[in-house]
């Protein structure tokens, strides 16, 4: 097991998505890091919004075969190890092979053969029999922003609580195409995490991929160090219509063509994993916050006369870096998913 510093891991990981496209191995090895969010200061007055990614992963809890029932042999499991909590799933399990890999579903109860997941029945069909699987604890609001304690003073908290919503630092998931809001209450009567309706929050998970936005009321800024194992092999993540805000599966700056296909700049294109276009509004969006807190928008042409990546000037976007350290919105015209996959 191999610990670096986030200078170190981003260069291995750059070499290591090189090395991919030539070697194309599916053999992997763990690679544990850590990389640095931050949410941006507010400029001395209002609401500053950052969007950013916890995109290194816990460590597997299990790893083994599973079959199309989703059992394993006689005590592959600590029956009851990987039980959900009262409120949210505390793991998942992630297939790591064959046509469904990259697949992931909340596991909801377990024997010590047996997993019961949400989904069962479309989960137990992409399964299989034989395929190769992974379990990690979900990563949560406490792992990331601390306040384990649930108490008015914990000092472990990163961002800036608050005897409410509106006084304190937010942290924004998007949930069923739903902005939710959380905070961190310093309120006596409901201490600790809690949702904008002042439910208990602090084991909320923080799905694989999924981005987030922090409101930062405060004129410094806050970093948050993640530390994790690197996702390795296929990465499928889910876009319903509508706006969707993902993370890159791993904390190394990518561009538009390296992440989403269309190096290739043609009008036809069959690589590209999102809707192609003749203009920014027959296409898929794809919207990368800027350092001002603007946004700039970019879709992959189908315009004979101006092919390729573009932004919403028509200027050429191929080189575009987007940070792997941020969180993007995808703006779907119709249902989607795409699946990447990543070898170090």
């Amino acid at each position: 097991m191999k610990k670096l510093s986030a200078k170190t891991l981003f260069s291995i990981l750059v070499l290591g998505l090189s090395a991919n496209l030539k070697a194309q191995t599916t053999s992997y090895s763990d690679v544990v890091g850590y990389s640095t969010i931050t949410a941006a200061a507010n400029g001395g007055s209002g609401v500053r919004y950052s969007l950013v990614s916890a995109n290194l992963l816990n460590s597997s809890a299990w790893t083994g075969t599973i079959n199309g029932s989703l059992q394993g042999a006689a005590n592959s499991f600590t029956a009851g190890a990987f039980n959900a909590g009262s409120v949210f799933a505390k793991y998942y399990v992630e297939i790591v092979d064959g046509p469904a890999a990259g697949s992931q579903a909340d596991i909801v109860s377990n024997t010590s053969d047996t997993l019961t997941v949400s989904g069962q029945a479309s989960f137990q069909t992409a399964v299989g029999t034989g395929s190769s699987v992974k379990i990690r604890k979900h990563r949560t609001l406490v792992d990331l922003f601390g306040g384990a304690s649930g108490t008015t003073g914990d000092t472990t908290v990163l961002i800036a609580k608050g005897t409410s919503l509106s006084a304190a630092d937010n942290v924004i998931l998007k949930e069923g195409g739903v902005d939710k809001s959380y905070y961190y209450s310093s309120n006596a009567i409901r201490p600790g995490w809690r949702d904008s309706s002042g439910n208990v929050s602090a084991d909320r998970p923080i799905y694989p991929n999924q981005g987030l936005i922090i409101a930062r009321k405060s004129n410094s800024a806050a970093n948050i160090v993640v530390t994790g194992e690197v996702k390795q092999g296929v990465t499928f993540i889910d876009l319903p219509l509508g706006y969707n805000l993902i993370t890159l599966p791993i904390p190394a700056d990518s561009t538009l063509p390296s992440f989403f296909g269309g190096s290739s700049g043609t009008t036809g294109a069959a690589d590209v994993k999102i809707v192609k276009g003749s203009s920014l509004s027959s296409a898929d969006n794809i919207l990368v916050a800027q350092s001002d807190g603007s946004y700039r928008t970019f879709y992959y042409s189908s315009n004979a006369i101006r092919p390729g990546w573009r932004d919403s000037a028509g200027t050429l976007s191929s080189t575009v870096s987007i940070p792997g350290s941020a969180a993007i919105f995808i703006k779907k015209l119709a249902n989607g998913s795409i699946s990447t996959t990543t070898s170090l």
